[in-house]
């Protein structure tokens, strides 16, 4: 093996990315055959996987962090021991990986996959309903399992980097109060401007999609709108033990009501600034070269990966050196616009419920057009089962 190879195949291991297949035959049947010419290392065994996926499989039309078939990842569909791949023939991984990957596990998995986020999305919309003061406990068991999925397949996926982005930050800050200061007045009104704010407005800059069989776009509207659900329920619903300790005290309870936009922006400002300092050193200084060299994705290229995007076009006017910076001003002017719209959220009911089923309407409409105007035309011949021809009109 190369010293490039070897650095390579090093790197994939830190990265925990074992591909393994259980039926393949034992090693002592592989040391048998005859070395090919067209042999692979292990590295490159990984390597031809992934391709071959792509061309099978992967969604081309919809570029990262959201794919159409996320769960359609090798990584996902394959379990391998250690088994030494150095004497595999190409011929014989393609058998294999099309063995291993068939329409029907495909089928089977995505169906069962929109059952569960179907299921999921009808019990969250009851319980909202049924008992609005709760909602905040099926929002932290979700987020739980929903968040540790996301880590563990961004991890394998390269995109880890984005669980540094606020979105995620927001949220954790969400569950502490929740959990650890549920009566703090200070905590209520700042996840009330992150909640309502930049997480609500994401779903609209994100294209945030309602698509049931997709676990990264559930779990993507999930991280956005579900603590926007969090932060009407506690500002026009608030638990029953916030009730009764408020009642304790006429100045906690005007505490907890009342908010100025001082409340709503300067002091939400103050956590999410440390936060903007903190992500700049640690992804355009500390981890940058390891970012480049590994090929992970992060926010910042993802928001300026396309030349006809607003965030793009207006980073892509500065110097290189200066794109960074540009992008985090743009990411802090674009969060406070939202922070100050938070006070008309916070002062009317109707206003923001109306608010939150808009966004939730937009999510729908762009499940909608994902499903009808890209999925339904292209995952047939993506999973690769034959067309099925118009039945005749008798």
């Amino acid at each position: 093996m190369s010293g490039d190879a070897e650095l390579e195949a090093e790197a994939a291991r830190d990265r925990g990315q074992k591909v393994a297949i259980n039926a393949f035959p034992s090693e002592s049947s592989l040391a048998s055959l005859p070395e090919s010419p067209d042999a692979y290392t292990h590295t490159a065994f990984m390597h031809t996987i992934s391709d071959m996926a792509d061309l099978r499989l992967h969604d081309a039309f919809e570029s990262a962090p959201s794919l159409s078939l996320d769960d359609l990842d090798v990584y996902q569909q394959l379990d391998v021991g250690d088994v030494d791949t150095s004497l595999m023939s190409r011929a014989k991984l393609k058998a294999m990986v099309k063995k291993q990957v068939t329409p029907k596990k495909i089928l089977l998995r995505d169906k069962l996959a929109f059952v569960a986020g179907t299921v999921l999305a009808m019990l969250s919309a009851y319980w909202l309903g049924w008992s609005p003061t709760t909602f905040y406990r099926i929002y932290t068991a979700e987020a739980f399992v929903l968040f540790t999925l996301r880590w563990a397949l961004y991890r394998i996926k390269k995109w880890h980097y984005y669980l540094f982005d606020f979105c995620y930050v927001a949220n954790v800050l969400l569950l502490v109060h929740l959990w650890v200061f549920p009566h703090s007045a200070y905590m209520h009104k700042v996840t009330f401007a992150y909640a309502a704010g930049p997480l609500a407005w994401s779903v609209v800059a994100f294209r945030n999609s309602l698509v049931f069989h997709s676990l990264d776009k559930t779990t993507s509207l999930f991280l956005h709108w579900f603590p926007a659900c969090v932060a009407w329920t506690e500002r026009w619903h608030p638990d029953v033990h916030v009730r009764e300790y408020n009642k304790k005290s006429t100045e906690a309870m005007a505490e907890w009501h009342n908010a100025s936009l001082l409340d709503l922006v300067v002091l939400p400002m103050i956590p999410y600034l440390v936060w903007a300092l903190l992500y700049y050193v640690k992804i355009f200084v500390l981890s940058s070269s390891r970012i480049q060299q590994r090929g992970y994705d992060t926010l910042f290229n993802y928001t300026t990966a396309n030349p006809k995007s607003g965030v793009s076009k207006f980073v892509k006017q500065f110097p290189p050196k200066a794109q960074p910076v540009a992008y985090m001003a743009l990411h802090v002017t674009l969060t406070g616009a939202t922070f100050a719209v938070c006070k008309v959220w916070w002062n009317y009911y109707h206003a923001h419920t109306v608010f939150l089923l808009a966004i939730l309407s937009i999510s729908a409409w762009n499940g909608a057009s994902y499903y009808f105007e890209v999925f339904a035309h292209r995952y047939v011949q993506m999973v690769g089962l034959p067309s099925k021809p118009a039945r005749k009109k008798q």
